[in-house]
């Protein structure tokens, strides 16, 4: 953009208007007038970029919105919230993981689906009086007041309809307001001189940037078939163009559903058809409810865009969704798919030549639905004594979301010629009027639609769990026999039949799972049967404890001058007893005492902030009848069986062939060696490159394919596998680098072994005509099987509570269909904990899973108190 658009009257006038805003504020708040001059501090928060944010228009006018609120408040110094990114997991365990590791930004990201558990969790420090500072007005009493009471007294509030007015749909105040979970001795009413009352409600959290799901089609394909350039008005019209456009041997699919998110990707057909997913009582209590006559009929019309079959100009097919098949030779194209629009912004990425975008199809009766959402910034309660961190949190999230910050976003898209992505009430006010011609026609209106149709997203109790529920009712629905039969068929009336049927366990079993909905006959049967497995597993912990302590006594072999001394000799061994006191105040600090904290915690509703509840044996009872947990059990069990048959055999294997060779054996040991030297995460990156679709996998396989294809005029595609993403291949390929990696090492073990086998063993073996082969089975693994045998227990009990950090770094636990197909049961303990901090159920847990491995922990002690280690002879069993 030239000098004089820069300049232009219209934009120096918006600026005028922010500073009067600012000025406003300082006066309606005096004691900030002196910011500039308060001590400098520095604030951690969500939303500030890092240097690695990239070129992109959103991430330029991040920068400049960071630096316009750093010159408005040069006492505060802006630093990233920063987690670590996981694949398979979205940013939604970060802001936990952070909380759990005390290390907490003070500003917080908060989505709808986790916002109730914040809440109770007590994680967010309530609003009320910043948002009303902000407003300009005061409210007495307002956490007594109902939230339409307390909106409309907001609203009356100077300037209201300059800060907080856009910001706040309707739609956003049943989910940022909510009951206080600290009832009558609520700190904050106490603190602001409120009146005390067991219920009442605070506001938690403010949104940022508000989006709805629209629907986006391609104009390119609508004008090759026929079609008006304009989203479908109803359902019944989205499934007939649907069909039309299908045409799978081109590559080019009637609508996009990701079979990975089944729930969201039909949550507008969901709505439209005046379905919910979870709805709350007039007693506070949340239930699923996607089991009604709207959502059967919502998932009957998705079963029909799976299963039902049809006949268009391309040939016949069943179904217009791509059920993962591979691309015929060209990039997958689809007709039709959801995707959000922002509250002041288009997509930027969207090509408006070949791309539009509309309101959600209507559902029976005319309904429209489509799903409502906002990215929410909180301030976290561990800081609610440090007023001035508090203070600059609110700062930054009154900015960045604010009109100040929309009016940066609205020139940098301008300045670098995207202005028709922008909003033309915003293009007005940063002073771009003239580029509002630019913006398509239809699609202000489509996006003022969506929005006024829009319905909030899940935020009841749990709701960070309710689209996995979902999604296994669909993805059940979808492979039905019965339902296929009845579809194909054409028997609507038994498809729905089963599709309500299917949904009625999904709910119960979502309640329950969920919500902890659960007859009370149930519930006693649980709590029986979880108390009797804590029990069962404190005893054989005190088992294991005794066995070990009368394996090794009896192992022991004293003189009689020795016992008559007394078990313990302080006086004659003190030298001893005090050179092993630090190492044994060690063990006890960083060993017992955790594990006897554990044993607590897992009888109590853990709180990272301190609000602990004891719960009895309810951690257990949800260990016990947990999928998940069995689910993870099971991966790690098959992890166990593919390292043990593949890890732990090639060690022995190469040893025995290294001790073969009859030169280069350093220069070999060397080779297999270095994998070992190389650190952890190198091993990771290195391997993931390998399992890319453009990995040395995929080279090596397509090498063979093309080579097929030169020989014989064949004409076999190339293999674009991404490896790691198939639930099939991910386990094996994620216990490749561990085996590539340890191999060297446990070599080096075996073949300290082999060399203590005497060499005329070998010279009579020779003279005998024995081969390589007949030695190695009949001399060298007799010679070291009672080291196969120990490292065979040892390697077992590691391989079920290992495998943890490769597989995080690699998949994350993924990919989930809908539990991860990589998620060993470490891992999943560790997303119990530090994922959902659920710290009670995670050490519940530990404790299943320890009182599982305790039989292998006894058979190595005893075994180790048998075994004669001798200098030249080698590891014998007794």
């Amino acid at each position: 953009m030239s000098k004089a658009v820069c300049g232009h009257p219209l934009r120096r006038a918006a600026l005028a208007g922010a500073a009067l805003l600012r000025l406003a504020a300082l006066a309606a708040d005096p004691s900030s007038a002196g910011a500039g001059e308060a001590a400098p501090l520095t604030l951690k928060a969500w939303g500030v970029a890092t240097s690695a944010a990239g070129s992109s228009p959103e991430a330029v006018a991040g920068i400049k919105i960071q630096r316009e609120f750093t010159r408005l408040h040069p006492q505060i110094r802006l630093l990233p919230a920063t987690g670590l990114q996981i694949p398979g997991r979205t940013g939604d365990t970060i802001p936990l993981m952070q909380i759990a590791a005390d290390i907490s930004p003070a500003v917080i990201y908060v989505n709808f689906r986790q916002s109730s558990t914040y809440i109770a969790q007590k994680f967010l420090y309530p609003l009320d009086q910043y948002l009303e500072r902000a407003a300009g007005v005061e409210i007495t009493d307002g956490h007594l007041l109902p939230t339409p009471a307390y909106a409309a007294a907001l609203r009356r509030g100077a300037r209201y309809a300059e800060q907080l007015e856009e910001r706040i749909a309707p739609q956003s105040w049943a989910v940022i307001r909510r009951e206080c979970p600290y009832g009558a001795g609520c700190p904050y009413v106490k603190a602001w001189g409120g009146t005390p009352a067991g219920r009442h409600h605070h506001v938690w959290a403010l949104p940022q940037n508000q989006v709805v799901i629209a629907l986006y089609f391609r104009k390119d394909l609508f004008a090759e078939a026929g079609l008006p350039p304009r989203a479908p008005a109803d359902m019944d019209e989205f499934l007939r163009w649907a069909r039309e456009l299908h045409n799978p041997t081109e590559d080019v699919y009637g609508v996009q559903i990701a079979l990975e998110e089944l729930s969201c990707s039909t949550l507008s057909f969901f709505y439209s058809c005046g379905a919910r997913a979870i709805e709350e009582d007039e007693q506070g209590r949340w239930r699923c409810v996607f089991n009604s006559p709207e959502a059967v009929d919502a998932y009957y019309y998705v079963a029909r865009l799976f299963l039902e079959p049809f006949t268009n100009r391309h040939g016949r097919f069943e179904g217009v969704v791509n059920l993962g098949d591979q691309s015929a030779g060209g990039a997958i194209q689809y007709a039709m798919y959801f995707g959000y629009v922002g509250q002041n912004t288009f997509d930027f990425w969207l090509n408006p030549d070949t791309t539009g975008f509309g309101p959600v199809p209507t559902g029976p009766g005319g309904r429209r639905g489509s799903e409502f959402n906002a990215a929410m910034a909180g301030i976290y309660a561990g800081y609610e004594h440090d007023r001035p961190l508090r203070d600059a949190a609110w700062e930054w999230m009154l900015f960045w979301g604010g009109p100040e910050a929309d009016l940066i976003r609205a020139r940098v898209f301008a300045e670098a010629g995207l202005a028709q992505f922008v909003k033309p009430a915003l293009l007005d006010k940063a002073g771009y009027p003239e580029f509002k011609e630019q913006i398509p026609a239809g699609w202000v209106e489509a996006a003022d639609d969506a929005l006024l149709h829009g319905v909030p997203e899940p935020y009841g109790k749990n709701c960070q769990l309710v689209y996995r529920y979902m999604s296994q009712a669909i993805d059940q629905i979808r492979t039905d026999g019965e339902v296929r039969r009845c579809i194909v068929s054409g028997d609507e009336a038994g498809a729905r039949r089963r599709i309500q049927s299917i949904l009625d366990v999904r709910v119960a079993f979502a309640n329950r799972k969920m919500l902890n909905v659960m007859p009370a006959s149930v519930r006693r049967f649980q709590s029986r049967v979880a108390a009797a497995a804590a029990l069962a597993a404190l005893a054989v912990f005190a088992l294991v404890l005794w066995q070990t302590v009368r394996v090794f006594s009896r192992g022991m072999i004293r003189s009689a001058a020795d016992r008559a001394r007394g078990e313990w000799q302080f006086g004659r061994h003190k030298p001893a007893y005090l050179i092993l006191l630090p190492a044994v105040l060690s063990i006890a600090v960083w060993s017992y005492w955790p594990l006897l904290r554990g044993t607590l915690m897992a009888f109590q509703e853990y709180n990272v902030r301190g609000f602990s509840a004891w719960i009895g044996f309810e951690n257990f009872a949800t260990v016990m009848f947990s999928a998940e947990f069995w689910h993870a059990m099971l991966v790690s069990l098959q992890y166990t069986v593919l390292f043990m048959t593949f890890g732990f055999v090639a060690p022995i294997v190469l040893a025995i062939l290294l001790s073969e060779v009859p030169r280069g054996k350093i220069l070999f040991r060397v080779i297999f060696y270095l994998p070992a030297m190389l650190a952890g995460v190198v091993v990771i990156f290195l391997w993931k490159g390998f399992y890319g679709e453009n990995g040395m996998i995929n080279q090596v396989l397509n090498l063979g394919v093309q080579t097929v294809n030169f020989l014989f005029g064949a004409d076999l595609p190339e293999v674009k596998t991404v490896w790691l993403s198939s639930p099939r291949f991910a386990l094996f390929f994620c216990v490749l680098p561990t085996i590539w990696a340890g191999m060297g090492p446990g070599c080096l073990i075996y073949l300290a072994a082999l060399k203590g086998i005497p060499d005329d063993l070998y010279e009579a073996a020779d003279i005998d005509g024995a081969g390589t082969a007949q030695k190695a089975w009949h001399i060298a693994i007799p010679s070291i099987k009672a080291l196969i045998a120990i490292n065979f227990i040892g390697a077992a009990i590691g391989c079920m509570q290992s495998g943890s950090g490769f597989i995080l770094a690699m998949t994350g636990g993924g990919p989930y269909t809908p539990y991860g197909a990589t998620e060993v049961i470490g891992l999943h303990i560790f997303w119990e904990a530090f994922g959902y901090l659920r710290f009670g159920v995670a050490t519940a847990m530990a404790w299943v899973l320890g009182s599982m491995l305790v039989g292998f922990t006894i058979q190595r002690l005893q075994k180790l108190s048998k075994m004669e280690f001798k200098a030249a002879g080698g590891v014998d069993g007794q």
